[in-house]
């Protein structure tokens, strides 16, 4: 019985690390500057390409993330970071901002979490038509 303790606690620390990830609850903000300074700091642009009425916009790249709104087909969006089949997105809100007011179509020095006035999250890659990039 002394040994069964010891076992399961080697059970736990042997292995490789999990992959981090935002914990359960939090939002992850996608990264600008991947391609480096003489790059612009979102590599594209592509509109939503859903046959849905509406693509949600989800707070991390988790299907079981909650959402932090729905985008109608056609919107234009910034690709930003990419998450294996989820894509980061930068996008204007309101009806008085424009795509040109995210400020992700110059380079940044080093790459960083967006900081920006526009709003964020993630898609599912596949439900976007590439415009430019």
């Amino acid at each position: 019985m002394g040994l069964l303790p010891a076992i399961l606690l080697t059970a736990q620390v042997i292995g490789p690390p999990a992959p981090p990830t935002a914990p359960a609850g939090e939002v992850r903000v996608p990264m600008i500057g991947l391609e480096g300074p003489g790059a612009d700091a979102c590599g594209g642009i592509a509109r939503i390409a859903t046959y849905d009425e509406e693509e949600p916009v989800r707070e991390r790249p988790d299907p079981e993330a909650p959402e932090s709104e729905k985008l109608p087909h056609k919107t234009l969006v910034w690709l930003c970071e990419a998450s294996g089949e989820w894509q980061g997105i930068v996008y204007p809100s309101g009806k008085f901002q424009e795509l040109g007011d995210c400020r992700v179509s110059s380079p940044v020095p080093e790459k960083r979490l967006y900081d920006g006035p526009c709003r964020h999250g993630w898609v599912i890659a596949e439900n976007l038509e590439l415009v430019v990039g």
